[in-house]
């Protein structure tokens, strides 16, 4: 163990704690037998880079020691033929692109806007979603293993019959399966995780297109009706307000340095050519579904909106750039490519530019990585039903209540499936500055006051509004709770954590 300064992005707070780094599972459970005789608590992370909900500072601030797991193994094994991937928590996001072209395998990384460094274990047991084919993580997760608070180990339902192969293969397996007690929970450390990685088509055809709000409603339905028949072969949809849009192609919120009246929004939206949201998805699959679902979308999004386009991956003007730039302004041509990237798996920092948003640090200085670079952040990201009258009253209500908290509310909504709409709004300060943390907090107070009202509510919350969430379930009479005091009598893993 070491002294280390930890740090996170949704205050101004740093902390100086034990960190260890174990690079196997013996490691860990000296850990474990360590706190469990001395009666302190560790925290563990995969990597800390979950910039926006609480990085590697422990959800209980008298939590001594952090165990970074970022030095266990990376890839343990990956069948080719089948797709499935067994890892550690070492491995990154750029480490999977990194391994999967050294060795010239077709398949996708699954990418978040968190960029190369982001952890592909944490992700996945924070329930992360993206917009490649298989965007629910959780979805693609197999089997886990895992060390429980008494040191001894958990396996998935097949392996502790010896059949590792199998359990692989099926996520299942026979009588009680606990693998998903392990997601968003401090029931034990995940060291190995096996999911199904999707292959990289031979081409993907990026659809996007411009609506105004009057449309909105619209096309969300006509979206819904299309998501549902062709599951599996569309990619998470993304629609960005003018806002959010506005922060991707300028720096407008310097100048602003709050929320940003709506006739000046208009002013910009004019300026840069924009509409009230940009809709930008993706067809993956044969090049018979693919020509199908282009005409299915033609047809029914019909008269809505503007700027159609379907570009193909192999669009001589993205492949050759003297031509491209003919064609296409450069600042867009450079968006459409990082675009393509990312919906074939590529991991790229490109969408971090978001949250430098209240900062003039010139590229070149951007380590992108918020706490090195001393940004504020605190990501609101909750899940919707896929109904045009929430969606509407979300709307209106977001931006009441970003206007009165002087902060800009830069929405996209992302349909996952026929069923659900998660929506990420980044909520941007200054955290050197009191007064702006103060807000940024007392705004995501409203917010959760403001979901349960409607009948919505975060897929992930940011360590210090995790006591919000635990008062509102009763903590005491859960099964969560009654599972953790025999799982961890001592209380030793992560207090705290969605947890009392």
């Amino acid at each position: 163990m070491h002294k280390q300064t930890i740090t996170r992005c949704l205050d101004n707070i740093s902390t100086s704690k034990n960190s260890v780094y174990p690079e196997n599972t013996e490691e860990i459970k000296e850990v474990i037998t360590y706190c469990n005789t001395n009666g302190c608590s560790f925290y563990p992370v995969s990597s800390g880079n979950n910039w926006g909900y609480g990085s590697s500072f422990p959800s209980d601030e008298n939590t001594p020691i952090v165990m970074n797991l970022s030095k266990m193994p990376e890839v343990i094994n990956f069948d080719a033929a089948e797709g499935l991937l067994t890892f550690g928590p070492g491995l990154t996001q750029g480490k999977l692109y990194d391994f999967l072209k050294a060795n010239s395998y077709e398949f996708m990384v699954p990418v978040t806007g968190a960029g190369p460094e982001a952890n592909i274990m944490g992700n996945a047991l924070e329930r992360g979603f993206g917009i490649t084919p298989i965007h629910d993580h959780v979805a693609s997760v197999r089997s886990l293993k895992a060390i429980l608070p008494d040191g001894s180990t958990y396996e998935s339902p097949f392996s502790q019959l010896g059949l590792s192969q199998l359990d692989k293969h099926h996520k299942w397996g026979v009588g009680p399966n606990f693998d998903y007690i392990f997601f968003q929970s401090n029931f034990g450390v995940v060291y190995e995780m096996t999911i199904k990685l999707e292959r990289t088509p031979e081409k993907i055809v990026m659809f996007t297109m411009a609506i105004s709000n009057e449309a909105l409603n619209e096309c969300l339905l006509k979206l819904k009706e299309i998501k549902e028949t062709y599951k599996g072969f569309i990619s998470g949809i993304n629609l960005m307000n003018t806002r959010r849009m506005l922060a991707m192609k300028s720096n407008y919120l310097l100048d602003e340095q709050g929320y940003c009246a709506e006739d000046k929004i208009q002013e910009l939206k004019t300026a840069h050519k924009l509409e009230d949201w940009t809709v930008i998805g993706a067809i993956y699959g044969p090049k018979g579904i693919r020509a199908t679902i282009k005409k299915e979308l033609q047809k029914a999004l019909k008269g809505i909106g503007t700027k159609k386009r379907f570009i193909s991956s192999n669009n001589i003007i993205l492949n050759k750039s003297w031509l491209g730039k003919l064609f296409v302004a450069a600042d867009d041509l450079k968006k459409i490519k990082e675009g393509f990237s990312i919906l074939k798996g590529k991991p790229s920092r490109y969408p971090l530019n978001l949250i430098y948003s209240l900062s003039d640090m010139p590229d070149e200085n951007k380590k992108y990585n918020p706490l090195k670079d001393g940004i504020g952040i605190l990501w609101y990201a909750p899940v919707l039903p896929y109904k045009v009258s929430i969606i509407k009253e979300y709307m209106e209500g977001i931006y009441k209540i970003f206007e009165t908290f002087n902060i800009e509310p830069m929405v996209t909504l992302t349909i996952q499936n026929e069923n659900i709409i998660a929506s990420t709004i980044p909520i941007l300060f200054k955290k050197t500055e009191k007064e702006a943390v103060e807000n940024a907090h007392n705004l995501y107070r409203r917010l959760l006051e403001f979901s349960l009202e409607l009948g919505i509510y975060p897929y992930r919350l940011p360590t210090i509004f995790h006591k919000d969430y635990v008062d509102r379930v009763n903590w005491k009479d859960s099964l969560a709770y009654k599972l953790k005091n025999k799982l961890d009598p001592n209380n030793i893993v992560a207090p705290n954590r969605y947890s009392e």
